[in-house]
């Protein structure tokens, strides 16, 4: 047994120094095979019983050993190699080979045919077979082999007796039928094939009801009707606060409770996938409070969300999620990153049903009726609104910052989770998912210590670059990226990976630096960008809008040696007249944790005698109004107590 062969203290020590491999960089048609042997070598090194990891990872135990001598293989400089030697085909010092039969699966079909009506119904979405409208391969395989089990195939036959358990002539097999079955691969794949077949009356409406939680969330995008101001210096020097863009609200509402488990926001024009993507993230981990600076905010004793108030659904993985056909929703990206990282499904929902997503739909008419809605730099729904009356005036009057944006928000969200709901039977939205789960024992799939890594890099993605430069052209290796050259000691220093493809680990809130891995999942570390654009951090948005002004502006690449800088002066210069340019200069200043413009002039202000402080606290303290009076209080006098407006 490998239980006597190897020592589990010492593999647990060798584990903290294995990277974790990107799955991007590995071939698609390897990964779920990959996925399963890092399950099964986690499980195994965690103490886990043998019966335990054939069950959870379909590796036979037979293969532990040649799997863990794999990743305990040295690298030229002496250090395991890790989880990189879990990647079928990597070449070690021996070969491995993965051998696949159709003929061996299409012979179980003719034995068993039930599996066929099966296998179509649960792919296609058809009832009683499946509620999941989109499955995908990987879902569809543990099913298969779980419908094996019951039909009492044993694990000496097919398809237990091979290594990938028949997923590829299953993935084989599905493919044929999609083709042949052009209407109902068409309500999977296409948007536009789904409209015709609704326009014709095939198809059916989403009729699924939750009631665990944490089994589907409802998530969508919502520009907030409220205008906040940036800080802007005027020609003449003065500082003075002037209207930004609108900002959106990214929200995961979960069905079964309505509770708000997670969300983020942007002052972008619109929302992206790495908007969708940090909500998602957002949702799992658990919630991070912050620091009311309005008077009268606070959070209740339970935190106001799921993962502070039960402690048992933090880092929960939720099973479904519902959106619509928004770009950002249909990104590859973040299509992958759900389907691999958080295991669930995706449900796009039937056109012209907004019904399947009414849910979140109802929460954001509650949180603009019931709150923004309320304030007087209120926008209003309708360009033409009663409360639409001069709101850009009134946001620069009260001086409404998005950092007083994002405190209105928690406190609404906060209240909202903590609120009675009628659909709820008068309980609240976190009452609800407590009930469920400590009176029903409706518990969550909590994520993994390993899944909650892979979740807090949830945003990141992968582009493949190609090593330049070496002693002909008189350059240090370096891989190019976003007219950024980046490198470090270990590819600086030698011409091994001259011509070769490197892969780039992406954080897109912060470009200054990337990780680097070989195409056999060797980690190259950290890169870091020349000059000034890795020296400040900034975004990968960021990064493209300095390009862009560059090349607007003729700017050569290699001789400007601080286009961050030159950029950003460029936004100052323009932001008195522009108020997207404006926008992307509060951006950028949040990008780098740069003070505001008002913040950084006080710093030449001689500091205040701290006598004349004491009294100015004491003054403040006598005044501090109460949560009772501000519940009392009209929006605008609010407004006018928080800012000192007179």
């Amino acid at each position: 047994m490998a239980s006597k062969k190897y020592d589990l203290i010492a593999l647990q020590a060798d584990r903290e120094d294995w990277i974790d491999i990107p799955e991007e960089i590995i071939a698609e048609k390897y990964r779920d095979i990959y996925k399963k042997r890092k399950m099964a070598i986690d499980m195994y090194i965690d103490g886990c019983k043998m019966a335990d990891i054939e069950e959870r990872t379909f590796v036979k135990h037979s293969n532990l050993p040649r799997l863990l001598e794999r990743c305990l293989c040295k690298n030229e400089k002496n250090i395991q190699i890790g989880y990189a030697g879990l990647i079928p085909r990597k070449r070690l010092d021996s070969k491995f080979q993965d051998k696949h039969s159709g003929q061996l699966f299409r012979q179980l079909l003719i034995s068993y045919p039930d599996l066929v009506p099966f296998l179509k119904g649960n792919y296609f979405g058809i009832a009683p077979y499946t509620t999941e409208r989109v499955m995908n391969i990987r879902t569809l395989h543990e099913k298969f082999l779980r419908k094996c089990k019951d039909l009492e195939i044993s694990d000496d036959e097919y398809p237990f007796n091979t290594e990938s358990q028949g997923y590829y002539s299953l993935y084989r097999y599905i493919k044929k039928i999609a083709s042949e079955n052009i209407e109902l691969a068409s309500n999977r794949e296409s948007k536009e094939s789904k409209q015709k077949l609704m326009s014709t009356g095939i198809g059916k409406k989403y009729m699924q009801n939750p009631i665990a939680p944490f089994n589907a969330v409802q998530v969508d995008g919502h520009v907030i009707d409220i205008i906040y101001t940036t800080q802007v210096r005027m020609p003449d020097g003065t500082i003075q606060p002037m209207t930004a863009h609108r900002c959106w609200l990214f929200a995961v509402i979960d069905v079964a409770t309505r509770c708000i488990i997670g969300y983020s926001t942007s002052q972008e024009m619109n929302y992206n996938q790495f908007d969708v993507l940090r909500a998602f993230q957002n949702a799992i981990l658990p919630h991070q409070m912050i620091d009311f600076k309005i008077p009268g905010f606070s959070y209740p004793p339970n935190g106001g969300f799921p993962s502070t108030a039960i402690p048992e659904v933090q880092y929960a993985l939720f099973d479904m999620v519902m959106l619509d056909n928004a770009k950002a929703h249909l990104s590859k990206n973040v299509r992958n990153k759900a389907l691999n990282i958080i295991n669930c499904t995706l449900n796009y929902g039937s056109v012209a049903t907004p019904e399947t997503r009414g849910i979140i739909e109802r929460f954001f008419g509650t949180l603009e009726t019931k709150g923004f809605h309320r304030l007087p730099m209120t926008t209003d729904s309708h360009i033409n609104g009663i409360k639409r009356r001069n709101p850009e005036y009134k946001a620069v009057k009260y001086d409404v910052t998005y950092d007083d944006i994002l405190e209105v928000l928690e406190q609404l969200i906060v209240q909202y989770n903590n609120s009675p709901h009628e659909s709820l039977y008068n309980n609240t939205p976190l009452q609800e998912m407590e009930r469920k789960i400590k009176e029903y024992g409706m518990v969550p799939t909590i994520a993994s210590e390993r899944k909650i890594k892979e979740v807090k890099k949830l945003m990141y993605h992968t582009v493949t670059r190609r090593v330049r430069g070496g002693s002909k052209n008189g350059k240090r290796p370096y891989i190019s990226f976003m007219n950024a050259q980046y490198r470090n000691d270990l590819l600086a220093s030698s011409n091994i990976y001259l011509g070769k493809e490197i892969t780039l680990l992406i954080n897109p809130d912060d470009v200054s630096t990337v990780e680097a891995f070989t195409a056999d999942g060797t980690a190259l570390g950290t890169l870091r960008a020349n000059g000034e654009r890795g020296q400040k951090s900034h975004s990968l948005k960021s990064r493209q809008a300095i390009n862009q002004y560059a090349k607007q502006n003729r700017l050569d690449n290699q001789t400007i040696s601080t286009p961050i800088t030159a950029y950003e002066q460029e936004l100052e210069r323009r932001a008195p007249y522009s108020k997207r340019d404006r926008t992307k200069a509060d951006i950028l200043r949040r990008e780098e944790g740069k003070q505001t413009l008002a913040e950084q002039h006080k710093q030449y202000q001689k500091e205040p005698d701290p006598a004349i402080d004491t009294d100015q606290k004491t003054n403040i303290e006598k005044t501090m109004l109460s949560a009772e009076d501000v519940k009392h209080m009209s929006a605008e006098d609010m407004w006018k107590y928080i800012k000192g407006v007179n």
